[in-house]
């Protein structure tokens, strides 16, 4: 029975999406009666594919900095091409753009283009954040983070996220990262946690899968399993070009977004491509540290630009005519748009 309906949801990309939203929902909704109303008009609007969300955001992707530590060979702000002046996001400015959302806003992504604990005002934010019930996940590469100050911010999960079980393979992604540092301040962040007897944060700790360090996969799972983290995972490496991909990408192929024919061809395209499809255009806000709202995290020079919250009112911007354009032009011609070139397609976040 379970067989027949896969074959048959698989010929259909329209009953797919209804049958996919259905189980997300039911999902959701359990433990959110307060805000299930909303994801369902979130995601009615997403299958139908209308130029405008009926429902709020209720995941925000929020840029702290834009500044970092590290000099990563992949990302726009290690490479300095990043296009955008160099800024660090004040609290105040955090306060009054958070305080235009209402209470269906969820959870908080903590980063975007930069290191956020390079911003002193990093654990107040969240705090001020979680304080209104909102769940603060983060991601860092571990070397400026305060472990005591983070752990009683009150932040729902942080992943520490490293090169390499060495310093020399270590940086060679990282370049100016400190292998030492990151794993320090991982453990004291497990020892806090302990000693303070708290349920949050979760602790994650994740290795960015290389070919220059693959041969360390072992090492670090047995690092991690030692260390006593929540969680551990293998990243698979996110290339911005054919000249990454064919330097970075892992032997192991399970680890590979691309295709592998059309990267021999020299095209880099993923391996699923979404088909005039996206969810999270109509759940999630994403703003970059000077107030600029732009489509996803595809954007990470803010060339696509669909309004300021510092200008403008979050809930204005939210159905604004730029807002409506950018989905009718993803759901009607997905593969001429650049932003979604190297996406394989990010489907609705869950209510926690």
């Amino acid at each position: 029975m379970k067989k027949t309906a896969k074959r048959l949801l698989s010929r259909s990309p329209k009953l797919y999406r209804y049958a996919a939203a259905g189980y997300k929902i039911t999902q959701s909704i359990k433990g959110a009666r307060d805000s299930r109303w909303n994801y369902i008009k979130c995601m009615y609007s997403a299958v139908r594919k209308l130029d405008r969300s009926l429902g709020t955001p209720i995941l925000l992707n929020i840029e702290p900095t834009n500044i970092c530590d590290q000099k990563c060979t992949i990302c726009e702000t290690g490479l300095n091409i990043l296009e955008r002046p160099k800024k660090v996001m004040t609290f105040d400015e955090f306060k009054y753009l958070l305080d235009q959302f209402n209470s269906n806003l969820r959870e908080i992504f903590f980063y975007f283009m930069g290191e956020p604990f390079l911003n002193k005002d990093a654990y107040r934010m969240i705090r001020y954040a979680a304080d209104r019930g909102i769940y603060v996940s983060s991601c860092t590469n571990g070397n400026k983070v305060k472990p005591k100050e983070l752990v009683e911010s009150g932040i729902g999960e942080v992943s520490f996220q490293i090169g390499g079980m060495t310093q020399e393979v270590h940086e060679k992604y990282r370049a100016g990262g400190s292998l030492e540092k990151a794993l320090r301040n991982l453990e004291e962040t497990i020892e806090w946690k302990r000693k303070l007897n708290l349920q949050n944060p979760k602790i994650v700790t994740g290795f960015i899968l290389m070919r220059h360090n693959e041969h360390q996969v072992e090492d670090f799972i047995s690092y991690a399993q030692k260390v006593g983290v929540d969680e551990y995972q293998i990243i698979g490496t996110c290339a911005r070009t054919v000249e990454q991909a064919k330097e970075y990408l892992p032997t192991d192929r399970q680890y590979w977004y691309y295709d592998e024919e059309e990267l021999a061809k020299g095209n880099l395209i993923p391996k699923i491509r979404p088909n005039n499809y996206c969810e999270w255009l109509y759940f999630t806000i994403t703003i970059q540290v000077n107030g600029d709202v732009v489509p996803c995290c595809r954007d990470p020079k803010g060339k696509m630009v669909l309004g300021n919250v510092f200008q403008e009112n979050i809930y204005n911007i939210w159905n604004n005519e730029k807002y409506r354009k950018m989905r009718k032009d993803v759901t009607t011609r997905q593969k001429d748009i650049k932003l979604c070139e190297l996406c394989s397609g990010y489907s609705a976040p869950l209510l926690r």
